[in-house]
């Protein structure tokens, strides 16, 4: 039933200098009512940071200012002389999420037609969206595109994704610039660089509301902050006259238990070279059209090791993990040995999945299936994306250990759709972990989180690194999130070029 004060009321004139006006809106996102009763206005010259902890409705409330989330209470007003609705863009994790699943149905219909091919090409996505040539030029140039614009945008690590999606927002002109975490997935250089376009866009008069999770992302040009909490927005005004918390909101969440709820199997055995390895690559080598991303890489990992794939974005870092989960098909073009069995002699996919867990941007972008938080945990057992079989009593009380540990059990009966994505990142990880597997690969696993839910993800790892037998494989583009508990580093480079070294307990 809607409320009673949804109807659109007559429109009276917008002050001059307003582009946006929410008047005491409630949002729906899914089934649910979201942020009731309200009331935001961004004014020209304005630029606004929105903070709050995963779960708040950062993203809601961002997007209803393109129309993208419905209102059902309340009015959303444009001022159409000071911003034509086709000047407003908009960049999150979603967008890339949406892009990725509408390759994927259009992988259906091309496989029905008896076509293949490798997907929608960077260069056929950017092009076309409405902007000068000079321009295009421009944009390429100043986000390093050029060398990706005959890739399939599959084939893209996740800061390779994201300088996309922004290129595609910024050809269309826009007037106003929402970006939802446009930091996540960018090495440092990458975070610079977007951090000085940004900047150098909002001065020349781009306007721009920014969602972070981060201190050190907000820009120089913000002028003000908007904090979301509890349903509700919190505080909102000139950012100069507010204190921002990088927790998020002030959360009221307790801090991590160090410890575990339930024992673990025993400490892992110390390190030697006279074990057989998990992970063992000899060579190993993957190109995509002509881009070689991995050029012949050596790279033994044994029982007792913990180690930190580092390097640029484009380096090669996720697509080497996914030779390790057996998600890559060029896997079996290589000579790589898992947990004593060479790939494609024999074992199935399946039997290498269950002695890993996994977390990445990937996983997540294809993780899509209508279930719940509590039966995405329990479909770790299983190695599914979704829940089709029947977990056991102790399966099902270990996913309530794991999501009362991570404190998500708030999200046990929501279903994945209806989750931010921090809140959707908390989840895999928990599934990741439920099963206890042989090697654990946290992929950038602090995207999209607050600071909280950070620091619970790396104390996290920091005990399973050195307090379990689970192998630990972990990369981020953050120095200060490099658990202590780290053995030994892989480093790639762009160029193809690698080494490897073991780590001394001071070098993380």
């Amino acid at each position: 039933m809607w409320p009673a004060n949804a109807s659109v009321a007559p429109m009276e004139s917008m002050a001059g200098d307003e582009l946006i006006r929410l008047e005491g809106v409630t949002l729906r996102v899914g089934g649910r009512w979201i942020l009731p009763e309200t009331s935001w206005t961004l004014r020209r010259g304005q630029n606004w940071l929105v903070t709050g902890p995963n779960g708040s409705g950062k993203t809601s409330l961002t997007a209803s200012l393109t129309g993208e989330v419905p209102v059902v209470a309340g009015r959303r007003r444009v001022n159409s002389d000071n911003l034509p609705e086709t000047q407003i863009a908009r960049l999150s994790f979603e967008t890339h999420q949406q892009l990725i699943a509408r390759d994927e149905a259009r992988d259906e219909a091309r496989g029905f037609a008896g076509i293949a091919d490798a997907g929608l090409i960077a260069r056929s996505f950017l092009s076309g969206v409405g902007s000068t040539t000079d321009a295009w030029a421009s944009i390429m140039a100043s986000l390093d595109l050029y060398p990706l614009l005959d890739q399939p945008l599959r084939s893209l690590s996740t800061g390779e994704m994201r300088r996309v999606l922004l290129a595609r927002a910024l050809l269309r002109a826009p007037r106003l610039l929402i970006l939802d975490e446009p930091f996540d997935g960018l090495d440092s250089s990458g975070r610079r660089q977007l951090a000085d376009m940004i900047t150098t866009l909002a001065r020349e008069g781009l306007q721009i509301v920014l969602v972070t999770h981060r201190q050190d992302e907000i820009l120089p040009v913000m002028t003000h902050c908007l904090e979301l909490g509890e349903n509700r927005i919190r505080r909102q005004g000139a950012l100069a006259s507010l204190s921002v918390d990088e927790s998020g909101a002030n959360s009221t969440r307790s801090k991590p238990a160090m410890v575990p709820l339930r024992p673990l199997s025993g400490k892992p055995p110390a390190p030697s070279q006279d074990t057989a390895p998990l992970i063992r690559m000899v060579k190993a080598s993957v190109t995509y059209g002509k881009r070689r991303v991995l050029d012949r890489i050596d790279w033994c990992v044994r029982p007792g090791e913990n180690w930190l794939v580092s390097g640029p974005n484009g380096a090669g870092k996720s697509t080497l993990l996914r030779l390790v989960s057996a998600d890559h098909l060029q896997a079996y073009a290589n000579e790589i040995d898992l947990f004593g069995c060479k790939r494609g002699t024999g074992e199935s996919i399946w039997e290498i999945k269950q002695r890993i867990g996994l977390v990445s941007c990937e996983f997540q972008v294809r993780y899509r299936q209508p279930v719940s938080g509590y039966e995405a945990v329990l479909s770790g057992f299983f190695d599914s994306v979704g829940l089709f079989r029947l977990a056991g009593n102790e399966q099902r009380q270990r996913a309530r250990d794991w999501m009362k540990r991570l404190e998500i059990e708030h999200l046990a009966d929501i279903p994945m759709s209806h989750m931010s994505s921090g809140q959707r990142r908390m989840v895999l990880i928990a599934r990741a972990v439920v099963k206890d597997p042989d090697v654990l690969i946290l992929d950038e696993p602090c995207q999209g989180l607050d600071a909280e839910n950070r620091k619970r993800v790396l104390a996290m790892a920091a005990f399973i690194g050195a307090e379990s037998p689970t192998n630990l494989i972990f990369t981020t583009h953050h120095v200060d999130e490099y658990p202590a508990c780290m053995t030994h580093e892989l480093r790639l480079e762009k160029d193809g070029a690698w080494h490897s070294r073991c780590l001394q307990p001071d070098d993380t």
